[in-house]
């Protein structure tokens, strides 16, 4: 299939289906990836809701303009920038950021995917609920993102990955058509399970624009402890040994190479190492 640029006539015609908010007057930020190594191409469209988005992937189709979509802008494997051809969209979900719902008794939280991850947290702290899913990027990335790539995040031992933690989805499809899979049941054996296809699916299924997620109790106590271990080997033995006395517990294991601390303190000469003479391995525990 041949596809064709955003043109300004395309671009006028989604000017005259949208409103002005939703136009970006420049694409800086949106076309380079956090480290700077890959930068794209693209006009960049904000749409707040989700018939804004189904106009624009619709229009697009109808174009044969390519669309990429785009939440934080937090990934380092050059997703969200535009391949070389045809000038495409840019498809923020940026404005798409209410919580539509919580249901603290149910244990769910309905959010639009321009939410910020770290938003998150905070509105399940409201109502002493506890959302898992964390990544080092949570001020910034936003929930479609996570969910688009099935993040996988610092406690995915103990609550699985972003597939593992969502209920329902709410999808634009590549036509321009609305999929409303927004179901709160924790039992739906119903159908096509055309949610965990389109988790994972990084945008080429269709975009997603709202999901409803689990939400759990929060925990009655943390900790965590820092271990040196011989070897990855040995490190497995400690996971093991944890579980063994620990069950579920353990939301995090991490093991780490020396190499990785070496980096840290090269980069924040500010940062003290945690040890005086760095051990080749050592993990971090979550509990």
């Amino acid at each position: 299939m041949t596809l064709h640029s955003a043109t300004p006539d395309f671009i006028a015609g989604l000017r005259a289906r949208l409103p002005a908010a939703a136009f970006r007057e420049t694409s800086a930020g949106y076309l380079e990836e956090p480290r700077g190594r890959w930068r794209g191409q693209g006009v960049v469209v904000a749409p707040e809701t989700t018939e804004g988005v189904a106009e624009v992937v619709r229009a697009c189709a109808q174009a044969r303009v390519p669309v990429v979509p785009y939440g934080g802008g937090t990934g380092l494997v050059g997703g969200q920038i535009s391949p070389e051809g045809p000038l495409p969209v840019i498809l923020s979900l940026e404005r798409m950021r209410k919580v539509r719902g919580i249901w603290p008794e149910e244990n769910v939280i309905l959010v639009e995917a321009g939410m910020i991850l770290q938003d998150i947290h905070a509105a399940a702290a409201e109502v002493n609920r506890l959302f898992p899913l964390s990544i080092a990027a949570k001020g910034s990335a936003r929930i479609g993102g996570n969910l688009a790539t099935n993040a996988g995040g610092v406690n995915v031992l103990r609550y699985g990955n972003a597939r593992d933690l969502c209920l329902g989805l709410e999808a634009v499809l590549p036509d321009g058509r609305i999929w409303q899979g927004l179901k709160r049941l924790r039992k739906d054996n119903t159908g096509y399970d055309l949610r965990n296809l389109l988790i994972g699916s990084e945008g080429t299924l269709g975009v997603i624009t709202a999901a409803a997620l689990k939400l759990f109790a929060r925990p009655m106590g943390e900790g965590t402890a820092l271990m040196v271990v011989e070897s990855p080997r040995a490190a497995l033995a400690l996971l093991a040994l944890a579980r063994d006395h620990l069950g579920e517990g353990v939301s995090a294991f991490e093991l780490m190479h020396r190499t990785g601390l070496d980096f840290l303190t090269e980069a924040g000469p500010a940062i003290r190492p945690p040890f005086a003479v760095p051990p080749e391995w050592f993990v971090l525990i979550d509990v």
